[in-house]
């Protein structure tokens, strides 16, 4: 028997497109592809909402003392505070010097034009404590030995007034004031004596020509002394 031989034809023309079909079920999910490239940066988008504040960190370590400042004004007192409780007592101090012993007098004469030639006697006492002065003859006694400071001050009226500042009889200052008619005249005199116990200072006039020596109820003349230092 013998073979038959057939021969393939030439390929026909693509025939048209069938209609699509149903949509087939999911096959299994691939394998993960390669990783792509980079992209390009995106557009910036839009700022965000403010966020919850976060929690406080730690303390961080002090910094570096600044330079000094300029001195500030001075700004108004405040209030007085409360007293505050007392101090204890402190120890009691040591006794001071003795102070200078006391002797001093300041008279008035209550009369005017005394007798001249003897001790005037300023009879109004306005200091004597010590009674150093005595009223009845005019003349102070030294008591207590040291420098003496006396003054005095009269009036002048009528005549003309010539007064002397006595030490144990002896006449060591003389103040003299020429009267003019119609007026009431003043003279005053001073002196530092040095004065022993028992010697005698008082104030008189030397003579009867020149006795204008004034004082009354309301023009006084006066006599003063006191010790102002220890010998």
């Amino acid at each position: 028997m013998g073979f038959q031989v057939r021969l393939r034809g030439l390929a026909g023309e693509n025939g048209l497109p069938g209609p699509k079909g149903d949509v087939g079920p999911s096959g299994p999910a691939g394998y993960p592809g390669p990783k792509g490239d980079k992209g390009l940066p995106g557009l910036d988008g839009k700022p965000g909402y403010p966020g919850e504040p976060g929690l406080a960190g730690p303390k961080g370590h002090p910094g570096l003392s600044g330079p000094k400042g300029d001195t500030g004004h001075v700004g108004p007192p405040g209030p007085r505070g409360p007293s505050g409780i007392p101090g204890i007592r402190g120890p009691i101090g040591l006794p001071g010097i003795p102070g200078v012993p006391a002797s001093a007098f300041t008279v008035i004469l209550s009369k005017a034009y005394p007798a001249a030639t003897v001790p005037i006697k300023f009879d109004k006492i306005l200091y004597n404590r010590q009674q150093h002065y005595d009223p009845r003859t005019g003349i102070f006694t030294c008591r207590i030995p040291g420098l003496y400071y006396f003054s005095y001050h009269v009036h002048v009226k009528g005549t003309n007034v010539w007064v002397a500042l006595y030490k144990n009889g002896s006449p060591i200052m003389y103040t003299y004031d020429e009267y003019k008619k119609g007026y009431l005249d003043q003279a005053s005199g001073s002196a530092v004596i040095d004065l022993m116990e028992n010697d005698q200072v008082w104030l008189q006039l030397p003579n009867a020509e020149s006795n204008g020596l004034y004082s009354s109820d309301y023009v006084h003349s006066s006599f003063s002394g006191f010790l102002f230092a220890h010998m």
